[in-house]
């Protein structure tokens, strides 16, 4: 007993030191190098690497500051451990246009000496600037940028939180995660599901590998998935929802509403009826509820749609 107990304390004390240590990895002090830039309260940011993340954050100034972090495997490197001979690397501004980019050169090989080198790109924005970040092996994501935002990647998840404005988000092998976004929203990924939690405006959601989860929406939306379920909450339903899957179900949460439209099919559709008008059968529902209005779609192949309201 006393032994399992003191291997339990040994895993906590490991567990705690490792979280210290990825706190401490991600001060700005284990930076490469850092490059400043004054410019106007809404610049292009544009950023890509081959290798590693790219994180963006918003502040209220007029300057663009771009850490990057270099790594070999779960070590961070300064100048003084490496140079970086296959790499290009460029940070500068032009214009209003700050751009910074690290690419290898040539092809992967085994003997390369940059074989186990990431290179990671943090940048602080204005809250304004357009913001663009590509990246084929990390993960991409923001915080507090309110103008346009474009973030793609082939290996990695996206998040965002505290967006607005044009929020373009696309991964082929990862999962999407936004909350607290307006505007005109438009989400993409071949591989993982998509988590969205307070949204308004407008929003185009679809995934071709997993699930969709969406909390306190208040936006017209469209959500589709050809793998997964659907669960929609929403705390206003004034535009159109239209969610479609084909291997799953599908649950819809709506705020007490007494008009509106809807289409509904399935292999079990749930729902209550009041003051309806249309057709209803065990596996489809299309018609009104009062006057009619902004209309509820959902359709799956695979499994069942519920709707409470």
């Amino acid at each position: 007993m006393a032994g399992k107990i003191f291997k339990k304390i040994i895993a906590l004390l490991i567990f705690l030191l490792a979280l210290a240590g990825i706190i401490e990895a991600q001060t700005s002090d284990r930076a490469y190098r850092v490059d400043s830039f004054s410019t106007s309260s809404s610049p292009v940011v544009d950023i890509a690497t081959s290798g590693g993340s790219i994180e963006f954050i918003g502040h209220p100034e007029s300057t663009v500051q771009i850490e990057m972090y270099v790594r070999r495997g779960s070590r961070y490197l300064s100048p003084s451990d490496t140079e970086l001979p296959d790499f290009d690397i460029i940070i500068r501004k032009d214009g209003d246009t700050v751009i910074a980019e690290a690419k290898r050169r040539g092809s992967w090989g085994i003997l390369r000496s940059d074989r186990n080198i990431s290179i990671s790109f943090k940048a602080y924005v204005p809250e304004a600037a357009f913001a663009e970040g590509r990246t084929s092996g990390g993960s991409v994501s923001a915080e507090r940028i309110f103008n346009e935002l474009k973030l793609a990647t082939s290996g990695g998840s996206v998040n965002v939180k505290d967006v607005e404005g044009v929020v373009d988000l696309r991964t082929s092998g990862g999962g999407i995660n936004i909350e607290n976004a307006s505007g005109d929203i438009n989400a993409r990924t071949s591989g993982g599901s998509i988590s969205a939690k307070n949204l308004v405006g407008e929003a185009d959601l679809r995934t071709s590998g997993g699930s969709i989860r969406l909390e306190e929406v208040s936006a017209k939306i469209s959500a589709r998935t050809s793998g997964g379920s659907i669960r929609g909450s929403f705390t206003t339903f004034h535009d159109d929802i239209e969610l479609r899957t084909s291997g799953g179900s599908i649950q819809v949460n709506l705020p007490e509403t007494e008009h509106f439209e809807l289409d509904l099919r399935a292999q079990r559709v749930n729902t209550e009826l009041r003051n309806f008008t249309g057709e209803f059968e065990r596996n489809r529902v299309k018609g009104r509820i009062g006057n009619g209005g902004p209309l509820l779609a959902a359709s799956t192949s695979g499994g069942s749609v519920s709707v409470n309201y």
